[in-house]
């Protein structure tokens, strides 16, 4: 449950360690900014990056190890934790990283370790494959976004579930599409709220030769649910 009469804040894609130095103040300020309390503090997922977890060809030069990857996101979460001691975050793909590896290797559930656990998180963090806010006056849900794509993936996204929705995992195309599908009474949104990253961190080159970049910014949702926020990372 949010408080509904309080704004709400939606961290967006960390991938620590490989989040953008200006972060945590940045997310921090907005808190501050706009009273949020701290039980509507949100976060569409991808908070961990699993480097070594991934697909992609690892880089010889990187600056971690998977053990050591693991080791500093720990101290940076406990950072995090310090200031947002309550967080409901979205399942993502990139939390699912050594997961997918562990189901490929046949390793079964039984004797793997919990997320958390791995990670030592803030116990005030809860993670869902959906969260749907509907004691709001204007009700949305938040998912990662697994499983859209391209620009209008958060407003795909809304139009399928016929509900306002928060989305991340398309670091390049943060925004906010105002919806009124026919036979609705009242209108929706889609919101992709970008990303934290570092866009020069190794972790990022399989995304150099994007057209685009990343957008960085967090978003902040008034109005008990109504009006979506983006603000961007100067």
């Amino acid at each position: 449950m949010l408080n509904p009469n309080r704004p709400v804040l939606a961290i967006s894609d960390l991938q620590i360690p490989f989040e953008n130095e200006k972060a945590l103040k940045f997310c921090a300020h907005i808190k501050k900014h706009f009273k949020v309390p701290d039980e509507n503090v949100l976060s569409v997922g991808d908070e961990c990056d699993i480097y070594f977890g991934g697909q992609w060809p690892k880089n010889p030069d990187g600056d971690y190890s998977a053990v050591n990857e693991i080791k500093v996101a720990r101290e940076k979460l406990k950072e995090w934790g310090a200031i947002f001691p309550f967080m409901k975050l979205a399942v993502s793909n990139h939390g699912m990283r050594w997961v997918r590896k562990a189901i490929a290797a046949e390793i079964p559930s039984q004797i793997l370790r919990a997320y958390e656990d791995i990670f030592d998180m803030p116990p005030g963090w809860k993670w869902q494959d959906e969260w749907r806010f509907n004691n709001l006056k204007y009700p949305f849900r938040m998912v990662h976004g697994t499983g859209y794509s391209g620009m209008n993936g958060h407003r795909n996204a809304a139009m399928d579930s016929k509900c306002s929705t928060l989305i991340g995992h398309l670091h390049s195309h943060a925004g906010i599409a105002h919806i009124h599908c026919k036979g609705m009474e009242q209108r929706i949104w889609g919101f992709n709220c970008g990303s934290l990253i570092d866009k020069q961190a190794y972790a990022f080159e399989y995304d150099k030769q994007n057209r685009v970049e990343p957008i960085l910014g967090a978003g902040v949702i008034i109005d008990s649910g109504k009006t979506p926020i983006f603000i961007p990372l100067e």
